[in-house]
């Protein structure tokens, strides 16, 4: 299955980071080190392939214009409704532009740019989303599995039995996922206030299997407060850029 798409989601306000981006950067374009860091992002699917990534944006979305003259495979897409819904509403909004094979991210990752190489869906596994060990850092969002099928995410590890890792914020989905997800989300009502990957994990537990593809030591991090950007400054970049 070949992928030649990717979304990226950065339409939140990033709360937890203002103490160094302030009120003028969002997000995703902190600095680190040579350039911002959805960039390193960017690059890395540029470099797998991936000929259109679209951004869905909101908070401070005039700051992230730039990317498309930098970079001729992006396209911005505004997310009006940041302020007051959650990070679901921002991945249905693609439902209509999505119908073949894509890969999903969060804005505020950094990764190994190489894993592309191996985050590989195939015609036999096309849904899957890629995990890790826990990163010795607060906020991971542990995962359970049921014969290599995603069952539930949650942040709070003892709501799981034995959590097997976390989440990275990365995901592959097949043609016409899209359309298949925002149906299943109508028909349990949604309210638009719940994490897109609570309810992708619901979906995967309920309706169409999302698989697992686990790298235990993938060297990667969120980044959401200091002691994340200290993280991957200090851990995870030197190893990307080396």
């Amino acid at each position: 299955m070949e992928i030649k798409t990717a979304i990226i989601l950065a339409a939140g306000k990033g709360t937890r980071l203002r103490s160094v981006t302030g009120d003028e950067i969002p997000k995703p374009l902190t600095p680190l080190k040579e350039q911002p860091l959805i960039e390193y992002s960017i690059q890395a699917l540029r470099g797998a392939g991936i000929q259109r990534i679209l951004i869905g944006c909101g908070h401070l979305l005039p700051e992230f214009n730039y990317l498309e003259k930098k970079y001729s495979e992006v396209a911005i897409v505004e997310n009006p409704f940041y302020d007051t819904r959650a990070s679901i509403y921002t991945l249905l909004m693609f439902e209509s532009l999505m119908d073949k094979p894509f890969y999903l991210l969060e804005a505020d990752i950094l990764y190994d740019p190489t894993i592309f190489e191996r985050f590989t869906p195939t015609d036999d596994n096309q849904n899957l989303i890629l995990t890790s060990a826990p990163l010795n850092l607060d906020d991971n969002v542990y995962f359970s599995s049921k014969a290599g099928r995603l069952t539930k995410l949650t942040k709070n590890a003892e709501k799981i039995v034995d959590p097997e890792g976390a989440m990275t914020g990365i995901w592959a989905f097949s043609a016409g996922f899209m359309k298949r997800f925002t149906t299943f989300c109508e028909q349990i009502n949604i309210d638009y206030s719940e994490d897109y990957e609570v309810l992708l994990a619901q979906y995967s537990s309920e309706q169409e299997p999302i698989n697992i593809a686990h790298f235990r030591e993938l060297n990667w991090c969120e980044i959401d407060n200091e002691d994340h950007l200290e993280f991957a400054l200090t851990d995870v970049l030197p190893k990307i850029i080396q």
